[in-house]
């Protein structure tokens, strides 16, 4: 049991770390866009499955007058008969890598954040270029470092591999963020595993709330790793 946890957290996590963008972007492993009057949305997701997850990308910019907020609850995920695909939190993610190193899973607690980053990228296709955007735990992406804590109910920090496995992910997970105007912010998503019928198609549709408007992205399931 603890080797299954293990693996599938350091699968997610390599998965969280080794999205990339190319200039010719036209299925969910390389991007898709949806821009609307007052935002700008793209999402782009690992090639394969990581432990049966769909772990996906999520970048949004704020093309308002006003600052808006943006996080994982703005983030809808449905397979292909419209049935609703939850969400893995951190502390659920966390959980699983400190059961797999056989301790009680710590809390990971954040203060309010304003995100006033760089204007979005482009790349040689005049596309948003998510390359940049590795939801880094730090002011650029989004994340005040100093207004994060871990509140620990068993202390783990005689491992120290865990605690960077925990942090990497931390910084990686798309959290609740406020956009300022112009700006850019994102993160990632981590689904819980994938089920579809069996005539059902391994199709996703994600739904992402920003600004006032639905930005849709339908999309064929990523293989199995």
């Amino acid at each position: 049991m603890n080797r299954t946890f293990s693996i599938g957290f350091a699968t997610i996590l390599l998965a969280c770390q080794a999205i990339v963008s190319t200039a010719d972007a036209d299925t969910v492993t390389e991007g898709l866009t949806s821009t609307k009057d007052h935002g700008v949305v793209s999402v782009m997701s690992d090639p394969t499955l990581a432990d049966g997850r769909l772990v996906l990308k999520v970048v949004a910019k704020n093309g308002a007058q006003a600052a808006a907020s943006f996080g994982p609850g703005n983030v809808k995920v449905f397979t292909a008969a419209g049935t609703p695909v939850k969400l893995m939190s951190l502390d659920q993610l966390v959980q699983e890598a400190t059961a797999a190193a056989g301790g009680e899973a710590d809390t990971m607690v954040h203060g309010p954040t304003v995100h006033s980053g760089p204007i979005m990228g482009h790349d040689a296709g005049g596309r948003p270029d998510l390359t940049g955007f590795t939801g880094g735990n730090d002011r650029m992406n989004g994340m005040d470092p100093t207004q994060t804590r871990i509140v620990s109910r068993k202390s783990v920090k005689d491992d120290p591999k865990l605690q960077e496995q925990i942090a990497n992910l931390n910084a990686a997970i798309l959290h609740d963020l406020t956009v300022a105007p112009a700006a850019v912010a994102g993160g990632q998503i981590v689904t819980e595993k994938l089920k579809f019928g069996r005539k059902e198609a391994h199709d996703l549709r994600v739904v992402v709330d920003f600004n006032g408007e639905q930005h849709k992205f339908d999309f064929a399931a990523p293989p199995a790793r």
